[in-house]
């Protein structure tokens, strides 16, 4: 039997778009200026890295205002605009519960937004089943996190089907051996995004004909 881990955003939650508008809002906030690709790029990706990509962006250390203030942009939005799913993200985890078949989510929010958010769209999550990044060294794309999953789910790579959205997602996936499954969200996957991907499907409900 599998083990299922799903990404949180833009797999489950219809958030992705919020995300990018809300730092191009906050770059612009800021005091500077990004495009949209370099918004998307940004999907998932490890502090760390985000970190650098802003000092070298913008030549200064301008990281930590610039995301706190996409936080209060979102959080000042969500107050009239809940967070809602993705289309089957409630059918899924209740035919996967029905056939007790377990996931997980891994995902880079940390687990207080993961409880708001989760909470707004009407998804019921076990936060023991909810692996973040903020809880090892590196986020994505690096594997730590899906290692980490694998241990707490005690199951093998070859055991493991990661359910991701985003390019940095399904690195992170395919690093720690996953079986990967791409989900299209904003942007559709290049020929080297597909270097990582087993497969790539159109809808979370496709999911139970690979299992």
């Amino acid at each position: 039997m599998k083990t299922i881990f799903f990404d949180l955003d833009g797999v489950l939650l219809d958030t992705e778009p919020l995300y990018r508008r809300f730092w191009m809002e906050a770059v612009k906030k800021c005091g500077y200026e990004i495009r949209e690709e370099e918004a998307l790029s940004l999907r998932s990706l490890d502090a760390s890295l985000s970190r650098a990509w802003f000092q070298n962006r913008y030549g200064a250390d301008v990281y930590d205002t610039v995301r706190e203030t996409r936080k209060q942009l979102m959080e000042a939005y969500r107050d009239g605009n809940p967070i809602r799913a993705k289309e089957g993200a409630k059918e899924i985890l209740r035919d996967l519960a029905e056939k007790q078949i377990c996931y997980y989510i891994v995902t880079a929010s940390p687990l207080s937004r993961v409880e708001r958010y989760t909470k707004d769209a009407g998804l019921t999550l076990d936060p023991a089943r909810v692996i973040s990044t903020k809880t090892v060294s590196r986020g994505k794309p690096y594997a730590d996190v899906y290692l980490e999953a694998q241990k707490i789910a005690g199951c093998s790579p070859e055991e493991s089907i990661a359910v991701e959205d985003s390019p940095n997602g399904i690195r992170s996936a395919k690093a720690a051996g996953c079986i990967t499954v791409m989900i299209p969200d904003l942007t559709q996957p290049t020929e080297e995004d597909l270097q990582y991907c087993d497969h790539v499907i159109d809808r979370l409900t496709e999911i139970e004909k690979l299992l």
